[in-house]
């Protein structure tokens, strides 16, 4: 048993490993990155939560497109029809207004002179510098050369922009960005500040992370939403880690920052190993629709301040991030959130992630390869030590699989991020791999096991024992503790039988005979253990475990009577002798395993309960009773197999005395019943050494069952005790002289 486990665990071990190294090369090798991009949608859809409340958003919608075209025509609009809406915010008190929008060309007016803005330009350029909180959209790219553009590319960007809106970032890497498209001139100029529009898709086209800066040509400038941010924190200095960024410094101008330090005011955002930042999407913004605002601005300049579609106040003390969801301005995108989403929403999620802390954390790779280990580690372990297939064997593995899964969601909701795929893979393949080990292995122990016990047991409980419990059966070969029933049954007289026939007919009588009495052994699901000579040895209980083990042994006794009878008239009728035999029978705790030496095992029972069943059998001879069990074996089956009190015996080996009983047979009715009260009755008179009454009750036994050996026996103690009494610390235990 100890070699067997070692050998389990040696191997356990192997595909334990095996499967954390096969996984962790998929993992490394970036085999499971796409099914991983989806699990974190999955895990940020459900756990989607409100935006700060100081971020609202201004959409340009279907609506809004419809609602103009009447008056400015097609998308896009003039100028200054923005410039109404930033007229709007500033009077109601927004703290920073920031277009998603690309102005990056004059409006051409028929008329205006070259190098004139025209008047809606114009409107736009004054309403963003009489603002004074406006920031508008710029972008930073990485073009292709082709004959448009080839004279376009690495261009140096203008001393004034650069100046202004470049940020000092210590430590970042440089990136190969060639071109650039900027507000006009005056607008830039007139702006608050200005903020890089531009995202990153992941290579299954979805945005789920941003650079917060873009070089270009040794400076580096904000996207967007943290653009109005760093004027507000005037952070000292800002230095780019492997895996974070750190604003030293900050000053939060009421933003009421969650900052890692709030004496030193240091704010640090992760970021991920190639330097983006994982957007932590915030969903139902509720935003606004444009057609509103423009509405409300239309009723204001009418002098109507009453029921105005869309109140100033909705937006007082809020950053407004202004942009389209109207198809027509292609700015939709598959976000980790799902799919066409307002490419505006993925500005407002940095920008409130930032100023709540709101920051996921991806654990990293270590953690997932050690999740991978201790995952393949569990799984081998539940599967290979284990004897039940649906609650462990395959229980277990998706228990984990549905803890570990749930967890991530869990932590992702608590803005940590675990891999989902690859930890969950490997409890799959190491699932699949210990299964097929078993297959392995149990196909020989099935083998072993159908050579060991096909002589004992019969083809149903072998095939159960294949299916059910192999590891059981090989186990207990190295010895194992169990509580069974033991039956013995010898042939009567067989010696004698045999020297008056020949050896043929002995051989044939006796192969018969066993036969039968085997079938009978199976029929109620026994374990032949040995024949000896013209013994049989059989138990119940193991390796099938049963609670009934005591009846279903009794049963079978009373079987192998009827199954005699019945072998018998077929032996007279070829004018054979007739058989007859005794059956004892015991319960209680043996040793069960292979027992032998090297050369020559028997899985077999030792211990002195099989000794006490063989004595029962022995007994039968002396009560003349063809079956007889112990109390143990009584109290098991006393409530629903009929049996009489025998007497109170010492066997040779025992000091204790113990009670012994006939099973009857209940086809017998009436006879049955008085056979076992009178039975009952005259041992009890016996004991209280009330000789007449016993006798008496002992008489009517003979009344109805005139060969009843049992009865003539207490008759013939009665008398004798009535001529000299036994001693007076007399029990009522008959000792016997001989096994």
């Amino acid at each position: 048993m100890l070699h067997f486990a070692k050998k389990r665990l040696l191997y356990g071990a192997i595909i334990a490993l095996s499967t954390a190294l096969l996984v962790n090369l998929g993992f490394y090798l970036g085999l499971f990155e796409g099914l991983e991009r989806k699990a974190f949608d999955m895990r940020a859809r459900y756990n989607s939560r409100q935006p700060s409340s100081e971020v609202a958003i201004l959409l340009i919608d279907e609506a809004s497109l419809r609602g103009m075209n009447p008056i400015v025509g097609r998308w896009p609009w003039p100028r200054s029809v923005h410039a109404d809406v930033v007229d709007f915010l500033a009077m109601s008190g927004a703290k920073a207004v920031l277009f998603d929008i690309l102005f990056t060309e004059n409006e051409r007016v028929f008329g205006t002179p070259r190098g004139v803005l025209a008047p809606s330009d114009e409107r736009l350029v004054e309403s963003t510098a009489s603002a004074g909180n406006v920031y508008h959209a710029a972008q930073i790219v990485i073009d292709e050369e082709d004959e448009y553009n080839k004279g376009l590319l690495n261009r140096p960007i203008p001393n004034d922009f650069a100046g202004r809106f470049s940020v000092a970032l210590i430590g970042a890497p440089v990136s190969g960005h060639n071109n650039y498209y900027l507000p006009f001139k005056e607008l830039y100029t007139a702006s608050k500040g200005t903020g890089i529009v531009e995202f990153l898709s992941d290579p299954d086209g979805v945005y789920r992370r941003t650079k917060l800066f873009r070089h270009y040509q040794g400076s580096f400038y904000p996207v967007l939403p943290v653009s109005p941010l760093l004027d507000i924190m005037k952070p000292e200095t800002i230095i780019q880690e492997e895996d974070r960024i750190v604003l030293t410094g900050v000053q939060d101008g009421n933003l009421q920052l969650k900052t890692q330090n709030s004496k030193l005011k240091t704010l640090e955002i992760p970021l991920q190993k190639d330097g983006s930042y994982l957007i932590n999407m915030h969903g139902d913004f509720r935003p606004y629709s444009m057609s509103g605002v423009l509405a409300s601005i239309q009723k204001i300049k009418m002098g109507e301040l009453e029921g105005l579609p869309v109140s100033p106040d909705e937006f007082k003390d809020k950053v407004v991030f202004i942009g389209g969801s109207a198809v027509g301005i292609e700015d939709l995108k598959p976000t980790s959130t799902g799919g066409n989403t307002p490419g505006v929403y993925l500005h407002a999620s940095v920008y409130s992630n930032i100023i709540r802390g709101d920051f996921l954390r991806y654990t990293g790779p270590l953690i997932t390869s050690l999740s991978i280990l201790l995952l393949s580690v569990t799984v081998t372990i539940a599967i290979l030590w284990s004897r039940n297939i649906i609650y462990y064997q395959l229980g277990v593995p998706f228990l984990l699989a549905f803890m570990y899964i749930s967890s991530s969601f869990w932590w992702f909701g608590h803005n940590t991020v675990f891999d989902i795929i690859a930890p969950t893979m490997s409890i799959v393949i190491s699932w699949m791999g210990t299964f097929a080990f078993l297959g392995i292995i149990e196909g020989k122990d099935k083998r072993k096991i159908k050579r060991m016990l096909s002589q004992y047991v019969s083809p149903s409980i072998l095939s159960t024992l294949i299916d059910k419990s192999p590891q059981d059966v090989l186990k207990a070969g190295g010895g194992s503790k169990e509580n069974l029933t033991i039956l013995f049954s010898d042939i009567r007289g067989f010696t004698s039988i045999s020297e008056r026939l020949e050896a043929e007919q002995v051989v044939e009588l006796l192969n018969g005979y066993l036969s039968e009495m085997v079938d009978v052994i199976f029929r109620h699901e026994g374990t032949l253990d040995k024949f000896i000579g013209d013994a049989i040895m059989a138990l119940w209980g193991a390796r099938i475990r049963i609670n009934d083990h005591g009846k279903r042994t009794v049963l079978a006794a009373l079987d192998m009577r009827r199954q005699l009878e019945a072998f018998n008239q077929r032996l007279v009728a070829n004018g054979l002798i007739h058989l007859d035999m005794g059956v004892g029978i015991n319960t209680g705790e043996v040793i069960l395993g292979n027992i032998g030496s090297e050369k020559k095992l028997d899985y077999t029972i030792i211990g002195d309960n099989v000794n006490l069943a063989s004595r029962m059998e022995g007994l039968t001879k002396e009560y003349g009773s063809p079956i007889l069990i112990t109390e143990s074996t009584y109290e098991e089956v006393k409530t629903s197999i009929p049996c009489r009190i025998i007497d109170m015996v010492r066997v040779v080996g025992r000091k204790k005395g113990i009670r012994i009983y006939e099973p009857l047979d209940a086809r017998e009715g009436d006879v049955t019943d008085k056979t076992i009260s009178l039975s009952e009755e005259g041992f009890n008179y016996y004991l209280k050494r009330d000789w007449d009454a016993a006798i008496k009750s002992y008489s009517g036994i003979l009344s109805i069952r005139p060969d009843d050996r049992l009865s003539e026996i207490f008759i013939g103690r009665c008398e004798n005790y009535k001529n000299e009494e036994p001693p007076s610390d007399w029990d009522g235990v008959y000792t016997m002289m001989k096994k």
